[in-house]
């Protein structure tokens, strides 16, 4: 089992678990056009892995051409290519998204919070990537998988295993927020979901949060919510690091996988680990570089946003 951070790690533990598939390789993410991991799945066809590839039809905010350049690139690989079950598109006026980011080749899986393209596989953004050979996390993946591909629904045992989403992944997640002592966070969006936010918020002054700079005016209000209860908030700049992480760490237990601290994330195709032992030292210790270079929330920013909070 090995914890990996992005940027530094690059492509590598994806392509590890690629390149050491012996007869399947099945690989489910929101978006993929990363050409070493392109290159290392055409290797895999030419000795003759059965390969799947299943990823979202519309990533937030990209194009269709932008959509049809990467399905050519993942076609020309010569693995099987499918698009996500209905589920996981529009339902109405909501829109939910395999928003999962996972690799697995039947004796090893890789889990993590980067999708597979350059931003995030060693490009500018922190990510958190984990491989392990553990058979019943193996098994789970590799059920996951195997249930969307086929337009049906993931085993109920597997949600015992990962952070999975649609399904309990909530529970899972305030667990490690209601964990005793201090814990820290990394997370791209906070939004409105009240009881992780009220999680948050009831850890006061051992909670530090860590989000990028660019948060909108929603994220804004819940970091003043958050600093209205003693919690620490920082934000990180988009250059050098864009923080796209989803990561929770505490003293016994710890977070990743692609799910956000959100409502809408509840919806979506999400796929996480609990984490402990060593690895914990090893999140611990890059959330404190990070908190070192993020910087502080604005005093105009929480001003602003507790005077809208007065409102209601």
């Amino acid at each position: 089992m090995s914890l990996f951070i992005e940027p530094n790690a690059g492509p590598a533990p994806i392509i590890q678990v690629i390149n050491t598939a012996h007869r399947e390789l099945n690989i489910g993410v929101y978006y993929l056009d990363d050409r070493k991991v392109l290159r290392a799945v055409q290797s895999a066809v030419r000795r003759g892995v059965d390969v799947r590839i299943m990823v979202e039809p519309k990533p937030y905010g990209m194009k269709p051409w932008q959509v049809r350049k990467e399905v050519r690139a993942i076609e020309a690989t010569g693995a099987h290519l499918q698009y996500v079950p209905g589920r996981f598109v529009s339902q109405g006026d909501a829109y939910r998204f395999y928003h999962a980011k996972f690799c697995v080749n039947g004796h090893e899986a890789e889990i993590g919070t980067a999708n597979m393209d350059w931003s995030g596989l060693g490009g500018r953004n922190r990510e958190y990537l984990y491989t392990t050979a553990n058979p019943t996390v193996v098994r789970a993946v590799q059920a996951v998988f195997n249930a969307d591909w086929s337009r049906q629904r993931a085993p109920a045992w597997a949600h015992q295993v990962l952070v999975l989403s649609p399904g309990t992944s909530a529970a899972q997640i305030l667990q490690v927020i209601n964990q005793p002592g201090p814990i820290d966070v990394e997370s791209e969006e906070l939004g409105p979901y009240r009881p992780i936010l009220d999680a948050l918020a009831a850890k006061g002054k051992d909670l530090r949060l860590i989000l990028p700079a660019s948060i909108n005016r929603e994220d804004q209000r819940d970091v003043a919510f958050l600093h209205q209860h003693g919690c620490m908030v920082r934000l990180l700049t988009a250059k050098p690091l864009y923080m796209h992480a989803k990561m929770i760490v505490g003293r016994s237990l710890g977070f990743i996988g692609s799910e956000n601290f959100t409502q809408t994330s509840r919806a979506h195709r999400e796929l996480g680990l609990l984490l402990n032992g060593a690895d914990l030292g090893k999140l611990q210790a890059q959330f404190n570089r990070d908190w070192a270079r993020a910087g502080g929330v604005s005093s105009g920013l929480v001003a602003k946003a507790k005077d809208w909070l007065s409102r209601f």
